[in-house]
C-alpha cells in the first residue's frame, strides 16, 4: 500500500544482545531549552494525515506527522543505535523473557497531565487488545503481560526471547498514549503527546499546524512551530520553493530535480530510502490463486525498464530483503531473468491462463507523483503476457480502507522497508499479523522463518533464516518487488540544523530553524 513506515530506521538492538541483567541507561536531557529562532517552518508536501491515532496509521504522511507530537519508550540516535526515550533505562530478565523499564520523571502530555507507568501500560494494552485494530498489534505479539508495579516502573513479559521488541518500541504505532485520552475516547479526536510539538490546527487536505512544546523534557525546538502544507502537484512545490513560500519542500519525481541545480533560493538534497516499491498481489482472488500465475507476473515485469522510464535510473532494483545488512538476489526462487516475457508466457499457458485476464489494481495519489506512472508502465509490460491492469486511481483516504480489507485484485504500493527483516514482514506474513488481509497470502513456511529469525541474535543464523525468508517470499510471489528510490528535499537556503534520513523521518525538524 501507501509506505508503513518505521517511526526510525535504526538497526534492530535485540533484547538478546543486551544480556540477562544488561541494562541500557539515559543520556541526560538536553539542557539547551531555549527556543531559537521564533520562526515557523513551513513544510510542503502532497499528502496529507488520514488518521489521528498512531496505532491505526498506515499511511506514510500520517506516521511521519504523528512521530513529531509523541514519544516512545525507546528512541534511535543519529547513527541508528537504540537510546533511551520515555524509559531511562531497561534491565532484561535473566532467561531473556522479561523487561523492565525505568521511566522518565517530570514528562508532561501536552493536555497537562505527568505520564506514568499507567500511561505506558494502557497504551501497550490497547495495541494488544484485538478491538483497537491496531496495525502495530503483531510487534508486541511476544508480550504475555504488561504490568506497572510502581509510577514510573514498567514490566513486559514475554512469551519468549524477542529479537526485535526494542526497536518496535521505537515506531510511531507504540507512541505512548495518556491512559485517560484512551478511558474518554478521544485518542482520535485530537493528539495529546508528549513529544516536541503539540497539535494546534488541521484543515483537512489544505494546512496543518503543530507548535513548538516549550516544556519538552529533551530541549525545546529550534523554532517556533511546524506547518504542512498540502500541494497536490509537486511541481507547484518546486515552484513555491524557487518562490521562497516553504522552508522545506519534499517531492519523488526526479524530473523535477533537474532544473534545481543553480537555483539560489534552495539546495537540494537527494537521500536514499529503505522504503521500497511493490506490486502487491491478492492471492485470495481468481487467477492469482494459482502460484505459477504471480511467479508469471514476476516474470514478466521488467525492472530495470521501469527504473530506467519512471525514475531516470535513479532508483536500485530490490527483492524482498531491503536490509543492506541481509544482502540476497532480489530474484532467487523466482525461476527466471528480470522481464523474461517468455518464460512468463509458459508459466501461464501451463496454470491454463493463455489468453491472459484482467485484474482490478487499484493505484494511490497523492502520496507520491510517481505512482500512476509507474503503474502504466506495469500495465504496458503485463500486456505483453496478456494480463491487463484496469488501474483505478484513488486519494489517501479511498485508496487506505480499500487496501486494508484487500479490496483489490493488484495494488501499486510503496511499503516502508526496515533495517530488520522480521518487522519488515511479520505483520503481513505470520499467522496473527496485524495486516496479514491486505499480505494477500498465507504461508507456514514464511511464519515459521519469521519467528526463527526473531528469536536468535546469532547473525550468522539470522542471515540464513532470513536469506530463506527472501527465496520464499520469490516462491510464494504474493508480491512482486521492484526497487527502492531516493527522496528529495528541497532544502530552502535560510533553513539549519535539518538532516534527512533513510526512513524519511522529520523528526529532525526539532533542531532546525531559520538563520
Amino acid at each position: 500500500m501507501t509506505r508503513i513506515p518505521a517511526r526510525r530506521w535504526g538497526v534492530a538492538t535485540a533484547i538478546l544482545a543486551l544480556g540477562a541483567g544488561a541494562v541500557a541507561c539515559s543520556p541526560s536531557p538536553s539542557s539547551d531549552t531555549k527556543s531559537g529562532s521564533k520562526a515557523e517552518l513551513v513544510v510542503a508536501r502532497t499528502a496529507d494525515v488520514d488518521v489521528l491515532d498512531p496505532a491505526r496509521a498506515t499511511a506514510f504522511a500520517t506516521n511521519q506527522t504523528l512521530a513529531l507530537v509523541y514519544d516512545q519508550l525507546v528512541d534511535t540516535d543519529a547513527s541508528g543505535k537504540l537510546v533511551p526515550g520515555l524509559a531511562t533505562k531497561w534491565t532484561v530478565g535473566d532467561d531473556g523473557k522479561s523487561v523492565t523499564f525505568a521511566l522518565r520523571t517530570g514528562v508532561k502530555f501536552h493536555h497537562g497531565q505527568a505520564f506514568t507507568s499507567a500511561d505506558a501500560k494502557a497504551t501497550l494494552d490497547r495495541i494488544r487488545d484485538p478491538k483497537t485494530a491496531s496495525v502495530d498489534a503483531s510487534y508486541l505479539a511476544n508480550v504475555s503481560a504488561v504490568d506497572a508495579p510502581d509510577a514510573h516502573t514498567l514490566k513486559l513479559t514475554l512469551k519468549q526471547p524477542d529479537a526485535s521488541l526494542l526497536t518496535a518500541l521505537s515506531y510511531t504505532g507504540t507512541s505512548i498514549l495518556s491512559a485517560a485520552d484512551i478511558k474518554a475516547g478521544t485518542v482520535d479526536k485530537k493528539p495529546d503527546g508528549t513529544g516536541p510539538y503539540q497539535w494546534k490546527t488541521w484543515k483537512q487536505g489544505q494546512q496543518l499546524d503543530l507548535t513548538a512544546n516549550k516544556h519538552y523534557w529533551g530541549g525545546a525546538p529550534k523554532n517556533a512551530g511546524v506547518q504542512f502544507r498540502v500541494i497536490p502537484d509537486e511541481a507547484s512545490i518546486v515552484s513555491g520553493m524557487k518562490a521562497g513560500s516553504f522552508s522545506l519542500g519534499i517531492v519523488s519525481d526526479p524530473a523535477l530535480t533537474k532544473q534545481l541545480t543553480s537555483n539560489k533560493r534552495m539546495k537540494l538534497v537527494a537521500n536514499p530510502t529503505l522504503d521500497y516499491h511493490v506490486l502487491q498481489l491478492n492471492g485470495r482472488r481468481g487467477p492469482l490463486k494459482k502460484q505459477a500465475v504471480r511467479q508469471a507476473i514476476g516474470c514478466a515485469v521488467n525492472r530495470k525498464d521501469a527504473i530506467d522510464t519512471v525514475y531516470f535510473g535513479q532508483a536500485k532494483q530490490t527483492g524482498p530483503i531491503v536490509s543492506p545488512a541481509y544482502s540476497y538476489d532480489p530474484l532467487e526462487g523466482l525461476g527466471c531473468t528480470d522481464g523474461d516475457t517468455a518464460a512468463a508466457k509458459k508459466m501461464l499457458a501451463k496454470a491454463g491462463y493463455a489468453k491472459g485476464f484482467h485484474l482490478k489494481t487499484i493505484v494511490m495519489t497523492g502520496q507520491y507523483s510517481t505512482s500512476t506512472n509507474l503503474a502504466q508502465v506495469l500495465q504496458a509490460q503485463l500486456k505483453k503476457v496478456n494480463i491487463t491492469l484496469d488501474l483505478d486511481r484513488q486519494q489517501t483516504n479511498v485508496y487506505v480502507p480499500n487496501w486494508s480489507k484487500a479490496n483489490f485484485d493488484a495494488a501499486v504500493a510503496l511499503n516502508g522497508g526496515s533495517t530488520d527483516p522480521y518487522l519488515q514482514y511479520n505483520r503481513y506474513f505470520t499467522t496473527d499479523g496485524s495486516l496479514k488481509v491486505p499480505a494477500g497470502l498465507a504461508d507456514k513456511k514464511l511464519d515459521s522463518l519469521l519467528r526463527q529469525g526473531n528469536a536468535t541474535t546469532d547473525e550468522a543464523t539470522r542471515k540464513q533464516v532470513f536469506g530463506d525468508l527472501s527465496k520464499q517470499l520469490n516462491i510464494d510471489s504474493p508480491w512482486v518487488w521492484l526497487f527502492r528510490n531516493q527522496t528529495y528535499y528541497l532544502q530552502a537556503n535560510n533553513l539549519t540544523g535539518f538532516t534527512a534520513t533513510p526512513s524519511d523521518s522529520l523528526e529532525n525538524l526539532r533542531v532546525a530553524g531559520l538563520s
